[in-house]
C-alpha cells in the first residue's frame, strides 16, 4: 500500500515538481494550494506525512500545523515544514508548535525524499526505495 502525503504549497511551479517527484516515489499525493484547502484534506483524511510552506493565503502555515497537532486522525502525522522563512526564530518556533522537520528553500530534493521516508517508515522504507 502506497504511503499517502499532502502537500501544501501555494507556488505553482514547487507544488508541480514536489507532486511529479513523490509520485514518482510512489507516494500517493493530495494537494492543497492554500490553507483552507489543506484544511478540509486534514480534516477527510488521514496522511502518512504533511509538507507544509509558511506561507500560504487564507491561513498561515503556523496556524495549519497547531490545526494538525489539535485534529484527532491526523495529530501524531509528521509534518515538514519547507520554507525560505528560515530565521532561527521562525525554525524554533516552527518545531516547538508541532513541526517534526524544517528545510529552507531553496532545498536539496533527494534532501527532501529522504527525510520524507525516514519519518515515515524509519530506515526499512528508505532500504527498499
Amino acid at each position: 500500500m502506497k504511503n499517502k502525503i499532502l502537500i501544501v504549497e501555494d507556488e505553482f511551479l514547487m507544488l508541480s515538481f514536489l507532486r511529479q517527484r513523490t509520485e514518482k516515489e510512489n507516494f500517493k499525493v493530495d494537494i492543497a494550494i492554500d490553507g483552507n484547502q489543506a484544511i478540509e484534506c486534514i480534516d477527510k483524511n488521514k496522511y502518512d506525512c504533511i509538507l507544509v510552506d509558511l506561507m500560504l493565503p487564507f491561513v498561515s502555515g503556523f496556524e495549519l500545523i497547531a490545526h494538525i497537532r489539535a485534529n484527532k486522525q491526523n495529530k501524531e502525522t509528521p509534518i515538514i515544514v519547507l520554507s525560505a522563512l528560515s530565521t532561527e526564530s521562525t525554525i524554533i518556533e516552527t518545531l516547538s508548535i508541532g513541526a517534526n522537520d524544517f528545510l529552507k528553500k531553496p532545498f536539496a530534493l533527494n534532501v527532501l525524499l529522504t527525510k520524507l521516508k525516514l519519518l515515515i517508515g524509519g530506515h526499512n522504507l528508505l532500504r527498499t526505495a
